[in-house]
C-alpha cells in the first residue's frame, strides 16, 4: 500500500459550473437547452433503472448485436423466466464461507482492498494463450478494417459465446477454483457464481479514444483520464495479462479501498444514468447538454477524464493508485465498484482476456 490513501468516503466530486471544459467553456444554457438535458438524463435513468431491477449484466448478451433489440424482445419469455429463477435463486441459496485456505485468503483482501492480485505458472500461461490465439486473430482482423479514428472501445473486445466456445469457459473455471477466485467471489456477492463472460481484447497505442478529450477548447488531459467505477452491479471481474504487460503498454491500475468509497445508492444510480445516456461522453456536444444539467446531477461514473492535475481528489487517486505490471501479477480479481482503469497503451501492445463473476447462463 502507498503511504498516501484514499481517504475519502465519497467518490471525487468535480466543479463542473467553473471547469474549463464544462461551465466556462459554453454559454450559459437556456430554458430549452436544460429541459432537453433532462430529458436526455431521464432516458440513461430509466435504462439504468431497468437494468438494475431485471440484473441484465447476469442475462445471455443477444447474440446478434445488429438486431439487439428484435432479438431482446423475440427473446423476452426466456429472459423473464431467466430473471425470475435467478431471483427465487438468490433469495434461497447464500453461499458459504470459502472451502479452501486460497478462497479465505482472496476473500480477506477482496474484503479490505477491494482487488487481490495472482501469480500463475508458465503452464497456465500458456495454455490461456494458446486456447485464446483464434480469437485474438479474429479480433486483429477486425480491427485491421478500420482506421484508428473509426475504431471504437467496444472494437477492441470480442464477447466469446459459451454454447460456441464451451472448452474456453470450462478451462477458465477450472482454473478460477484452483486460485480460490469461485470461492472467494461466491462469498463475496453472497451467492454462488462461476465465469459467466469471457472477453478477449487488444490494444495497441494507435487506440485514439483515450486521449486529447478536450482539444476544441485547448484543454490538456487528465493525469487521472479513464479513472471511473463500472455501471454494472453485483459481480466481480478477473483479468489475466495473455501478454507481458509494463507501466507503458496499459497496465491495469485499482485505487485500493475505494470500493467502500462508491456505495451510495443515489449518487452511483445519477452516475451511471449519465454514462447510460451518453451525457459522460467528452464531445463538445454531450459536454455542452452536460453542463445544462442541474448542478446536483453532475456527476459520472466516468470522472476521472475531468478531474484537473492538483485537484485534491486526482492527488488521493495517483498517490493510492495500484499499477499491476507483469512483475507483480499475471492476473486480479477486482471489485468493479471501486476506482481502476487500463489498456492506455503508450508502446507496445496489450492483451488481455477479462471475465465476469456471476451466475452462469
Amino acid at each position: 500500500m502507498t503511504s498516501h490513501p484514499y481517504s475519502y468516503d465519497h467518490l471525487p466530486v468535480i466543479d463542473y459550473p467553473h471547469h474549463p471544459a464544462y461551465g466556462t467553456a459554453f454559454p450559459k444554457p437556456g430554458l430549452r437547452e436544460r429541459a432537453a438535458a433532462l430529458a436526455q438524463f431521464a432516458s440513461g435513468l430509466a435504462i439504468i433503472a431497468a437494468r438494475l431491477m431485471a440484473d441484465y449484466e447476469h442475462l445471455p448478451r443477444p447474440k446478434d448485436k445488429s438486431h439487439k433489440i428484435a432479438e431482446l424482445f423475440r427473446r423476452s419469455p426466456t429472459y423473464l423466466r431467466l430473471m425470475a429463477t435467478q431471483k427465487l435463486r438468490r433469495l434461497t441459496r447464500r453461499a458459504a464461507d470459502p472451502a479452501t485456505a486460497a478462497g479465505t485468503s482472496v476473500l480477506n483482501t477482496l474484503n479490505r482492498d477491494g482487488i487481490a492480485g495472482f501469480r500463475l505458472s508458465a503452464e497456465q500461461l500458456g495454455r490461456i494463450r494458446d486456447l485464446l490465439a483464434p480469437h485474438y486473430r479474429t479480433l486483429e482482423a477486425r480491427l485491421a478494417q478500420k482506421t484508428p479514428d473509426q475504431r471504437h472501445f467496444d472494437e477492441t473486445r470480442l464477447w466469446l459465446d459459451k454454447d460456441v466456445f464451451p472448452e474456453v469457459y470450462t478451462y477458465f473455471n477450472q482454473l478460477a477454483s484452483e486460485l480460490g477466485v469461485v470461492d472467494a467471489a461466491s462469498a463475496y456477492l453472497d451467492r454462488p457464481v462461476a465465469v459467466a463472460h469471457v472477453v478477449p481484447q487488444i490494444n495497441d497505442p494507435t487506440d485514439a479514444f483515450w486521449a486529447n478529450h478536450f482539444r476544441d477548447v485547448g484543454v490538456a488531459d487528465s493525469p487521472c483520464d479513464y479513472c471511473h467505477v463500472d455501471a454494472t452491479y453485483n459481480l466481480l471481474k478477473f483479468i489475466v495479462y495473455v501478454s507481458e504487460v509494463g507501466p507503458d503498454n496499459g497496465p491495469f491500475t485499482y485505487v485500493r479501498g475505494t470500493h467502500r468509497a462508491s456505495r451510495k445508492f443515489w449518487d452511483g444510480l445519477i452516475r451511471r444514468a449519465n454514462d447510460y445516456a451518453g451525457l459522460s461522453w467528452t464531445k463538445p456536444y454531450n459536454r455542452r447538454l452536460f453542463n445544462a444539467l442541474p448542478k446536483f446531477l453532475q456527476r459520472k461514473a466516468a470522472f476521472g477524464v475531468d478531474l484537473p492535475a492538483g485537484n485534491e481528489y486526482a492527488d488521493a487517486i495517483l498517490d493510492n493508485e495500484w499499477r499491476v505490471t507483469s512483475d507483480q501479477g499475471d492476473a486480479v480479481l477486482f471489485d468493479p465498484f471501486g476506482i481502476h482503469r487500463g489498456g492506455m497503451v503508450r508502446s507496445g501492445r496489450r492483451l488481455v482476456v477479462t471475465m465476469m463473476m456471476t451466475e452462469p447462463t
